[in-house]
């Protein structure tokens, strides 16, 4: 299933349907989504499509935002956790369910990851193993840390092209603008 994604027209047709969802005309969409450990929320996400290439200067500059995905065969989870997006339809067809993390969030402290949390961010693709959420004492990454550790760990399925810096990534050359809120508001 993730073979095709990985391959040249289907890749860009996958990344192309990274588009914003809204809820109604009225109401913008709020994607719920992890930085530090916390949840924070997107409100009315806006993707700019082939933004490497169309805004080179503005995707040199932007953060990641990894929108990691739950292979489906796995779900409901052993663990019990249920992904942020259970499903969401803003992201390719094997990745409507997933959870987002960031680098950084409001309200993280000037010393801490503040810094970062404005977008845009990079959108980067990532893809749990069948493995890794079928453990029933299964935990989902909810920082920038921690998935760098689940991916020494394995935790991710290799899913990227062939000679790509690293197996378990896809950057889809898309941007995401969007505001976030802290925990609280």
């Amino acid at each position: 299933m993730l073979a095709r994604l990985v391959t040249g027209k289907a890749l860009v047709l996958a990344v192309a349907l990274l588009i914003p969802c809204f809820v109604s005309a009225a109401k913008p969409a709020i994607d719920p989504s992890y930085a530090e450990g916390k949840t924070y929320y997107m409100i009315g996400t806006h993707v700019i499509v082939g933004a490497a290439q169309s805004q080179p200067e503005a995707y040199a500059h932007a953060e990641e935002l990894y929108l990691i995905g739950y292979p489906q065969a796995a779900l409901p989870l052993p663990s019990g956790y249920v992904p942020q997006c259970n499903p969401c339809f803003h992201a390719p067809p094997d990745f409507i369910f997933h959870d987002h993390v960031l680098p950084g969030a409001p309200g993280l402290g000037n010393d801490g990851t503040a810094g970062v949390w404005k977008a845009p961010w990079k959108i980067i693709l990532l893809m749990y193993t069948m493995e890794a959420v079928s453990d029933p004492n299964f935990v989902p990454v909810k920082s920038e840390a921690e998935l760098d550790a689940a991916e020494v760990a394995g935790k991710f399925q290799a899913i990227a092209p062939p000679g790509s810096e690293n197996p378990y990534e896809i950057d889809t050359g898309n941007l995401l603008i969007c505001p976030f809120v802290a925990p609280a508001a």
